[in-house]
């Protein structure tokens, strides 16, 4: 009789376990996305207390417009594009940037000396654009822009996206069902669940959340905002150019040549650089002007 009561006191034991370890993955999955709002909006909220004034050599180049989305959504743009050129560059920043930026404002010179135009917008949520940041909401803004560059009759094959960042993934999400001259990656990752388990890594967080997230497979990971990278990438016809540096801290080079070995083919180029910036340069702007060059 003894012998029963323990088996079941045993049975009862391992059944509770079961199930505060059930409790504990649900809690993890709920702490998983609290931690991406929270990713997000803090970024949004730093780049609306971040905007830096139109650098002196752009002051008279410079034409701050807004437009409106589908959606009702404003959108801050800059259209830089002082000689009238019909071709155009639209940069896709990165999470925590604004398109005052001043590394940006630098590459924007660079371009608008080379020939181009450019739109620099900030998506919905961030600097002065109406909204809140999404996935969805970022590749509305950017059809948006390009609308924008296509009803002042600039042909699509005039326009070329670069994204740098997390921008990478707006420009790879667009042009994976828009044709465009061209999309440049500067410093680009594989898909949001791989970057995930990266800032998990380096974020404040209790570590059996950080353990279930490296653990989990990636396309368990409860995110809203997925920004599959290898799979958009197949889908674009356009030569696509990634740039990454070797040591880059905030997003691991193996995420690039991830990326680079889904599709190698006639348009798919990289080049990787020594050096662990992981923001824009000098170096980047010039592989950029290059790549320009040579191949469109």
């Amino acid at each position: 009789m003894y012998t029963v009561d323990c088996s079941i006191k045993e049975v009862d034991k391992l059944n509770i376990f079961k199930l505060n370890s059930w409790f504990n993955i649900l809690g993890v999955l709920h702490s998983i996305k609290n931690y991406e709002k929270n990713f997000y909006s803090t970024n949004a909220n730093y780049t609306k207390n971040s905007v830096y004034p139109v650098t002196d050599a752009l002051k008279n180049s410079v034409a701050p417009k807004t437009i409106l989305t589908k959606d009702k959504i404003q959108i801050d743009i800059w259209d830089i594009n002082p000689f009238k050129c019909k071709k155009y560059i639209i940069f896709c920043e990165g999470i925590s940037s604004e398109k005052s930026n001043p590394l940006q404002q630098k590459a924007y010179q660079r371009f608008v000396y080379s020939g181009w135009g450019v739109i620099a917008f900030d998506y919905r949520g961030k600097g002065k654009s109406s909204g809140v940041f999404s996935q969805r909401g970022a590749k509305e803004d950017l059809r948006t822009v390009f609308k924008y560059l296509i009803d002042r009759g600039i042909s699509p094959s005039d326009i070329g996206i670069i994204g740098h960042s997390m921008g990478s993934a707006v420009a790879m999400d667009f042009c994976s069902q828009q044709k465009t001259a061209f999309t440049i990656l500067i410093n680009p990752f594989s898909k949001a669940a791989d970057m995930a388990k990266n800032i998990a890594q380096k974020a404040s967080m209790p570590d059996f959340i950080r353990t279930v997230i490296k653990c989990l497979p990636s396309f368990l990971i409860p995110i809203q905002n997925k920004f599959n990278n290898e799979k958009a990438i197949k889908k674009i016809k356009s030569p696509v150019y990634i740039i990454h540096t070797k040591d880059d801290t905030v997003i691991p080079v193996e995420l690039a040549r991830k990326l680079f070995s889904i599709k190698k083919g006639k348009n798919i180029f990289y080049t990787e650089l020594e050096g662990c910036e992981h923001d824009l340069n000098d170096e980047k702007i010039n592989f950029c002007l290059k790549f320009m060059e040579n191949y469109l």
